[in-house]
């Protein structure tokens, strides 16, 4: 999931445990995504409402 959200141009704002915290390109959306290699259907549905500016299925 990380690989898609530097791709659709989010950042890396910080890590707290094995939690990331990243910033949409527009800087008003954020999401946590959890830095495991394989990641839920809720967190991939979660993370996808939460960023709203992104285009239309990028993480599909």
């Amino acid at each position: 999931m990380q690989r898609a959200l530097v791709s659709e141009g989010c950042i890396h704002k910080s890590t707290r445990g094995s939690h990331e915290k990243w910033i949409c390109p527009c800087g008003q959306h954020q999401a946590i995504v959890p830095n495991h290699k394989i990641v839920s259907p809720g967190v991939v549905n979660d993370t996808i409402k939460k960023l709203t500016c992104l285009q239309k299925g990028w993480l599909q």
